[in-house]
């Protein structure tokens, strides 16, 4: 499976909660983005968002803002947004 990172590249293109950002597995690239929207509770969340294929080498790279988020049934990152809510699960 791949691994791809999904972001707003433009600044009209960015959500007003914030989660700017996304990354997720999948067969393809529409498995990922469906697999990251579905984290976020929303279909076609991320639908106008830049795609980059993050399972080959690629320069390093930094968010800025909020530590990373994720579904309340894993134990790798922070499961509380900054609002103080939860992802939904997968």
């Amino acid at each position: 499976m791949a691994t791809y990172m999904f972001y707003a590249d433009e600044p009209h293109k960015r959500r007003s909660d914030g989660r700017n950002v996304a990354l997720a597995q999948g067969n393809d690239l529409g498995a990922a983005r469906a697999a990251a929207e579905a984290l976020l509770g929303e279909a076609n969340a991320l639908a106008s968002f830049a795609a980059v294929n993050v399972s080959a080498v690629i320069p390093p790279v930094v968010i800025e803002g909020h530590p990373p988020v994720g579904a309340v049934n894993q134990s790798v990152w922070p499961t509380t947004t900054r609002g103080g809510g939860r992802l939904r699960s997968q």
